[in-house]
Parts: structure tokens; sequence; C-alpha cells
């Protein structure tokens, strides 16, 4: 299903309480093991820690800044630059962020707040949108590498390039669009595509390189990675794994496993291509969007969230029953389309991964700090 969700420069929550900067994948060394260990849990929450006022925007992104290398390497196709550190036994997560939709006027975005917890609600993310009338230089060389000065300190952020990346043969149906490549901030590379027949977006398993291992689940058809909970489903149409669920818990702890609806593959979307399929599904936003799938002033983004949140992993079996009894394409390709109950389709279980509401499908919490549906873009 797709349908709208607000937009907010978003930060990855999870419970790694040093600061977490990205290491190019090219600079690993193969024959060390990457130990994290109990020892540097506690010595990073009780090291002596310079005093930040973390209401101030301003100095956390200085002491953010001072921490980074001088070359970072943002992985996700929306352009997030995640960390966390830990500040007074409070382990906080935020971004840098290069968005795509605004990303030539010399600014960055900057975004934190305490980690999610599902003992209470998400706490209220602090942002700001930082330029040179905040001491911040943001200099673009081209679109996938920046430079950003502050204080006399300057680091070059580069973004994969994935304009050659291309699916597999026989991966895309001759009556499908290929939108492009996704690197989402779990690892997991996907293809999307867009099933026009049945005009239903399908989140298409890219394993190369194999980053998880997965096993089959108790549903024919369905395996499930161990490291991010995805589950994919093995069409019988063609020679390709299927995103069907995301797990919720990992869904309301916003962490790297939430699934890759807000890592669209912005920097490399030929033309219209993500426009013209969101318009085949919605066409009364024809003139309202841009290429993007943004409304004009960049505050709402159209979100496609196809597979489902789900709690239990027999929560997919209207999913699996659906695709198993239809022979039509059409008709089959739709059973991917996730739906929520009262509407046509195969719908959410009644147990764990059932959720409330049309809008809880698309976003069932503020993910990557994204704010409450009453929230924008501009003020986050």
């Amino acid at each position: 299903m797709t349908a709208y969700r607000q937009f907010l420069s978003k930060a990855f929550a999870c419970v790694f309480p040093t600061l977490f900067l990205a290491t190019s994948l090219a600079v690993a060394d193969a024959a060390t093991l990457q130990l994290r260990t109990n020892q540097q849990v506690i010595e990073d929450l009780t090291r002596q820690e310079p005093e930040i006022d973390m209401t101030n925007v301003d100095a956390v992104f200085a002491a953010v800044f001072e921490a980074l290398p001088e070359k970072a390497v943002v992985y996700p196709t929306e352009s997030y630059y995640y960390f966390t550190f830990p500040y007074k036994g409070i382990v906080y997560a935020g971004n840098i962020r290069f968005d795509a939709w605004d990303q030539f006027d010399g600014k960055v975005h900057f975004a934190y707040f305490p980690e999610y917890a599902f003992w209470r609600k998400p706490l209220d993310p602090s942002y700001k949108k930082l330029g040179k009338e905040d001491g911040v230089y943001v200099k673009q060389i081209d679109k996938l590498h920046y430079t950003v000065t502050f204080k006399g300190k300057t680091v070059a952020f580069e973004l994969p390039d994935l304009s050659k990346t291309k699916p597999a043969p026989g991966v895309v149906r001759d009556d499908e669009t290929y939108i492009g490549p996704i690197w989402d901030e779990s690892g997991v590379k996907f293809d999307l595509v867009f099933n026009k027949p049945s005009k239903t977006f399908l989140y298409v398993l890219n394993d190369a390189p194999k980053i998880d291992q997965y096993e089959d689940a108790t549903i024919p058809g369905v395996t499930v990675g161990h490291r991010t909970s995805f589950a994919f489903y093995k069409d019988k149409l063609a020679d390709r794994r299927i995103l069907i669920g995301v797990f919720m818990g990992n869904t309301q702890l916003n962490n790297y496993f939430d699934g890759p609806f807000d890592q669209l593959p912005d920097n490399f979307i030929e033309g219209d291509a993500l426009r013209d399929a969101l318009i085949e599904v919605e066409p009364s936003m024809k003139g309202k969007m841009d290429r993007y799938g943004s409304d004009p002033s960049g505050e709402v983004r159209y979100a496609i969230t196809t597979y489902m949140y789900y709690g239990d992993v027999e929560d997919l079996k209207p999913i699996v029953d659906c695709a198993a009894k239809e022979t039509d394409a059409p008709k089959y390709y739709a059973c991917f389309d996730a739906k929520q109950p009262g509407e046509d389709g195969p719908e959410q279980g009644d147990g764990k991964g059932d959720a409330s509401d049309k809008e809880a499908t698309a976003a069932p919490e503020p993910t990557k700090a994204e704010p409450a549906p009453t929230e924008k873009k501009k003020t986050k």
C-alpha cells in the first residue's frame, strides 16, 4: 500500500552506546573480527564527558561534527548519515542528511533525539537545517560528493554511486518499470520495481553482497532474515524474492530494520519514472507532486509501504495464501500490496502484526525521527 508520509530529517535509534560513525566498506580489515564488547559499552557510558547543552542544536552539532572522521561514507540511498552517542546516561540517535529534494541550496539537515524504547512514547527530535548563517559551509562537488566545513574543519561526504547497479536478468518483467536501486540502512539492497498491470510497487531483494542469512519460515515460500527479520516470498512467476514483511517491533524501535520505505533511490531515479508510477496508483495526484513523490513544498512525501508490519510470521499467511491461489499475473502481484482490515486484498493479521488504521500501514510509528502526522518537514 502507498500513502503519504510526513517528512523529517530522520535519525537512527539503536542501542550502540558509542558515537556510531560509518567507515568505508573498502577499508574494512577482512582478517580481523570486529568485536563489540561490554567493556566498551560500560567505559563509553562512564568516561568523562564534555559539557554540552543538549537543548541547543548548534552546540550538539558542534560536538558531533568535531567527532566525525575527515571522510564519511553515506550508504543509505535517501542520504542519511546516521550516528548514536551516549551522554549523561542517555543514548542519543541522529543524522546528518543531504536531501535530494533541496540538495543544491547549500545547507544540510541535522537531527537528534533520545533513542526509542518500548516502555515510552518517542520523544520529540531536535532539528535544524544548517547553512552559512550558522557557520556551516556546504559545498556540492557533484550530486554524490559534498564537503562540509565548520570552525576550520572540513569533512568530505561520499554517497556511493549506484547508477550502474542494474537488476539481474529476469528480475524485472516486461510489464514492469524499474524505478531504481535502494541501499537500506540495514545494509540490505533492493530493486524497487513497479508492476504496471497490478499497480503495485515491489521491493525485490538484491542479495549481492550477501549480508544476511535466511531461514525458511513455517509458511511455504517464505524466508526470514536472521539479522534483519525481513520476510521475503519466492516469486513463482519470476526468479526473485519479494519483501512481504517487516517486523513491527523494529518499526516501533525505529532501528536499522524498520523497512526500506524511507530509503528510496533518490539520486538514481531516471526522469519521472517514480512520479509516473505513483500517478498510476493515485491519478488524482497528477500535477501535485514532484519527481520524488513530494508535494511542491517538500513537506509531505508519498510512502511506498506495500509490505506488512508483522508481529508473528503467521501474520504473513494471508499474503501467501492469496499468492498461492492466484494464477492471473495482475491479480497475483496485487497480493503483495498489503492491505488493512476492511480493504480489498490480503489483510493484516489479527495478531501482533495488526495495525489500527490505514495511515499506520504507511508509517505505524514515527520513523527515523519523523514527526507526528501533524508535523511538517520544514519545522522538524
